[in-house]
C-alpha cells in the first residue's frame, strides 16, 4: 500500500504542471493517493451534485493567540439549503460565547448563492484570492455558551433551554490571508501512515470500493487571522491578529453518523511550527483507525506526519475526555513530545440526524519545550457507540 500510494502521490505531482489555469476539473471525482488539481476550482463555492444527497462543501478556520483568544467556525454547505454550523468566541476577559441557535442544533438555514457561504442568521463567507484570502463576517446574535449542556445522550436536536437564552448583539468582520503553501491531504499525507491504516483492515473488494467512494478533496493551510470585533458593549479598540488555519473538503458523501469518534488537534508554536495531528475512526465506512497530519516548520516547509503515537481505546474511549494528555509523533526526521491541557471547552450535537457531538477544547500546549495554542477537537457518536 505505501508503495501504490507513493506511486500515485508522484505521478500526480508530475502531472500538475501541466494543468492550466482555465482547465475544467471535476473536483468531487478525485481518488484516494493523488489526482491532478486546478487551485481556482478547489477554491471555488462547489455546485452540489444531484443524487448525492450526502454531498457536502465545507470550510472551516479556527484560530488563537497567546492573549486569550480563540476562535472557531465550521460552516458546511448541505443539500436543501442546509448548512452545518458551529460557532465559537473567547473574548479574554468576557467569556466564551457561541452562534444562537448552537445550543439546539448545528443546522441552520442558508441563503443561496454560487459564491458565498451564506446563512440567515448572519454569517458570510467567500474566497477573494484563492490560496490567498478570504472574508468572515458576522452581524447578529451569539450566546453564552454555557447554554450548550454536556452528556448528550439522545439522538436528535435538543430541547430549547429553559432558562431564556442571553441574546449578545455581536458583530466582526476578518480577513484571513495565508501563511505559506497549502498542504494536499490526497498528494501530500504521508505514505506510511495511510499505508499502515489500510493495511490493518481486513481486505475486500467491498473495502477498496468504500474507499473510492467515500473519498473527499480535502487540503488545509495557516495563516493570520485579523479583525476588528463587537460583543454587546465591548468592542476591540485595535484589531486582533490570530494564527489560524483553515481548511476546505468537498465531497459527494458526509455522513456525520458514520464516524464514531475522533481527536483532531491543531496548534500553533512560539517559534512558528504549525501542527496539525489525527486520529479517527469510521468503522463502517473505511478505516477503523486512521492517522494524519502534517508540520509547517519556521522556515515554511511542509512535512507530513509519519506515525503518531495516540491510540483512540487509551484516551478518552469512555466519553470522558482528560483535561490534560500527553502525545508525541514523527514527522521525517523531527520527533516531538506534546503536553495539551484544555482551558476551556464548548460541546455540540453535529450532523443532520445529530447522532454525535464534538467537544471543541481550546488548548494550551508544550511541544518539545516551545508553547503553543490551539485546539483539540474531539467527537463521539451517541448511538450506536
Amino acid at each position: 500500500m505505501k508503495f501504490v500510494i507513493s506511486r500515485r502521490q508522484k505521478k500526480s505531482k508530475e502531472n500538475q504542471q501541466y494543468v492550466k489555469s482555465n482547465t475544467k476539473v471535476n473536483i468531487l471525482d478525485g481518488q484516494f493517493g493523488g489526482d491532478i488539481r486546478n487551485i481556482e476550482e478547489m477554491e471555488h463555492k462547489q455546485s452540489l451534485p444531484k443524487g448525492h444527497p450526502m454531498a457536502g462543501d465545507c470550510v472551516f478556520f479556527d484560530a488563537s493567540n497567546a492573549n486569550g483568544w480563540w476562535l472557531t467556525i465550521g460552516l458546511a454547505q448541505r443539500t436543501n439549503n442546509i448548512i452545518n454550523l458551529f460557532f465559537i468566541l473567547k473574548v479574554p476577559g468576557l467569556g466564551t460565547f457561541v452562534n444562537e441557535e448552537l445550543p439546539k442544533t448545528s443546522n441552520v438555514k442558508s441563503i443561496p448563492s454560487e459564491t458565498e457561504y451564506l446563512t440567515e442568521s448572519g454569517f458570510r463567507i467567500f474566497c477573494i484570492e484563492p490560496m490567498r484570502k478570504w472574508h468572515i463576517s458576522f452581524n447578529g446574535f451569539l450566546v453564552p455558551a454555557e447554554f450548550c449542556q454536556p452528556n448528550f445522550k439522545h439522538i436528535g436536536s435538543e430541547p430549547q433551554p429553559q432558562e431564556t437564552m442571553q441574546k449578545v448583539a455581536s458583530s466582526f468582520e476578518l480577513i484571513w490571508e495565508n501563511h505559506g503553501e497549502y498542504f494536499d491531504f490526497d498528494v501530500e499525507c504521508s505514505p506510511e501512515a495511510i499505508a499502515r491504516s489500510i493495511a490493518t483492515e481486513p481486505w475486500s473488494k467491498e473495502l477498496f470500493e468504500k474507499l473510492k467512494s467515500t473519498h473527499q478533496t480535502h487540503y488545509e493551510q495557516f495563516g493570520k487571522l485579523k479583525g476588528v470585533f463587537n460583543v454587546g458593549e465591548f468592542q476591540t479598540p485595535t484589531e486582533i491578529v490570530m494564527t489560524s488555519m483553515r481548511d476546505h473538503t468537498i465531497t459527494k458523501y458526509r455522513n456525520w453518523a458514520q464516524i464514531r469518534r475522533y481527536i483532531m488537534i491543531i496548534y500553533h508554536l512560539e517559534d512558528g511550527t504549525c501542527i496539525h495531528t489525527s486520529v479517527i475512526s469510521m468503522p463502517e465506512t473505511v478505516f477503523t483507525q486512521l492517522q494524519f497530519g502534517y508540520v509547517i516548520t519556521p522556515e515554511l516547509k511542509k512535512l507530513p506526519v509519519d506515525y503518531i503515537d495516540l491510540q483512540l481505546p487509551y484516551l478518552g474511549e469512555n466519553k470522558k475526555f482528560p483535561k490534560k494528555f500527553h502525545y508525541s509523533f514523527r514527522a521525517g526526521d523531527l520527533n516531538y513530545d506534546v503536553n495539551v491541557e484544555s482551558k476551556d471547552m464548548v460541546n455540540f450535537k453535529m450532523g443532520e440526524t445529530q447522532a454525535c457531538y464534538i467537544e471543541e477544547n481550546m488548548c494550551e500546549f508544550v511541544a518539545n519545550g516551545q508553547k503553543g495554542y490551539g485546539f483539540a477537537e474531539v467527537e463521539y457518536r451517541i448511538e450506536p457507540y
